[in-house]
């Protein structure tokens, strides 16, 4: 068994161990990864440097497996078992492709995400550095096909492997942070793209050459399996027998109290209903990825992904802020029954019923996630299920009308809630202590 094969089967084989544990503690307990407290003390909680711009910051546990990651493939690449140049663009072209394997886990990230027990955030950081690892060795490969000793032809096979190198550093170029959040619509669309482009071209560039070809196949098989797998999901969360499909009503927060003047302006949060054909237990931190067909081809069909924030028997609730693209054009449609789909839910349940007092920090419309916790600690209080007494909440707001328009929703949204488990909410908003600030502890 060569380098890159080995390579190859620990990461399988650490992977199955992981699928392994996970389904072993779903089926036994609720918990998962009940750590011991030195270790999340030292290596998981800390931060390693200060939060930077673009770039953002990482635990030292993140920083201590990138490094391994990429010093790993740094020296299988280019020390173990290599003799010459043309031995080191080989190695990279095969470690390139092992690479992308996990990055082939299907049409939805949160689907591995969610069978993997871990983060989305963790999940997202795990995608992006197994993706810039794969460009740096294709880049590498391209680098020394080009300056080696003999010249380059522009054969079949030479034009697949330009084709490739330029759709995967297509894609790094535009998954940016800054060209993300311009051009999301279009970057999820252009990301698929030039992910099949690259695909198609990497099969023909690499064809019949052992074993790089191997672990292609691999990550097409995980793709089609994972894939199938979606789509079965969707199926089922969609299409009942008898029942008709879902329907999404979206409405504007409106101002309960009309008497006052400050809250008179047009809200930008819309309220979306959604009524499904089956039901299920909505869980805190779960969201969906929404499509309304009618929205349009590009925008409306590509799933969005919304905080679910309420249930009430077949209808959930997301909160939405209009902005651009699919939302901008929601908010043209509202007060008007849609046809829908939804993908989900996804999201994995934090348990804070262990603590006294719960500290909560939201921004804007980021309150949508906080608000099942909320209710879940409520009604957990009322059924002496939890530790839970005091819950602090601090929500940043931008104006100061747009603070006290959510002072009077909040507690509508979360108390409305509560009736339904016969919650008892006492509520003490503060008044904006902290420049756009709101502040209010249940």
């Amino acid at each position: 068994m060569d380098i890159p094969s080995r390579y190859c089967f620990i990461f399988a084989y650490i992977f199955a161990i992981w699928l392994f544990l996970r389904a072993i503690y779903r089926t036994f307990t609720s918990e998962w990864l009940s750590t011991s407290s030195f270790f999340l003390k030292h290596t998981t909680y800390p931060h390693a440097f200060p939060r930077i711009p673009f770039v953002g910051t990482a635990t030292r546990l993140k920083v201590l497996l990138a490094s391994a990651y990429v010093i790993t493939n740094t020296v299988l690449v280019t020390v173990v078992g290599v003799e010459s140049r043309s031995d080191i663009g080989a190695r990279a072209t095969t470690m390139s492709i092992i690479n992308l394997i996990p990055l082939l886990c299907g049409p939805r990230l949160s689907l591995m995400t969610e069978m993997l027990g871990i983060s989305l955030r963790t999940s997202i950081r795990s995608h992006q550095w197994l993706g810039r690892t794969a460009v740096a060795e294709v880049l590498l490969h391209t680098i020394i096909s080009l300056t080696g000793s003999q010249s380059f032809v522009w054969t079949g096979i030479n034009a697949s492997g330009v084709v490739a190198s330029s759709a995967i550093g297509f894609i790094l170029l535009f998954s940016f942070r800054v060209g993300r959040r311009l051009f999301y619509e279009w970057f999820l669309n252009l990301h698929l793209l030039l992910f099949i482009t690259a695909s198609i071209a990497i099969r023909r560039h690499v064809f019949s050459k052992k074993p790089a070809e191997i672990f292609l196949q691999i990550g097409i098989y995980l793709w089609l399996g994972m894939t199938t797998l979606h789509w079965l999901m969707f199926a089922f969360r969609n299409f009942a027998i008898g029942r008709p499909f879902a329907k999404a009503i979206a409405t504007r927060l409106s101002n309960p109290y009309p008497s006052d003047k400050s809250l008179t302006e047009p809200s930008n949060v819309l309220q979306v209903d959604i009524t499904v054909p089956r039901k299920w237990k909505v869980r805190a931190s779960q969201h969906v990825f929404l499509s309304i067909p009618k929205l349009g081809v590009l925008v409306g069909l590509r799933g969005h992904p919304f905080m679910i924030s309420c249930q009430k028997g077949l209808t959930i609730s997301l909160l939405v802020k209009s902005r651009t693209g699919f939302t901008r054009q929601l908010d043209r449609y509202t007060n008007r029954e849609l046809l829908a789909f939804i993908d989900g839910p996804y999201g994995i349940q934090h348990k804070f019923g262990d603590y006294g007092t719960v500290i909560m920090f939201a921004t804007g419309i980021g309150i949508a996630g906080h608000i099942p916790y909320i209710k879940d600690l409520i009604s957990g209080y009322n059924n002496c299920e939890v530790r839970t007494r005091r819950i602090l909440l601090v929500w940043q707001i931008n104006k100061e009308s747009e603070s006290r328009r959510r002072k009077i929703f909040l507690p509508l949204l979360i108390s409305s809630q509560a009736k339904s488990s016969g919650s008892r909410v006492r509520w003490m908003i503060s008044s904006i202590v902290i420049p756009d600030m709101c502040v209010c502890v249940i």
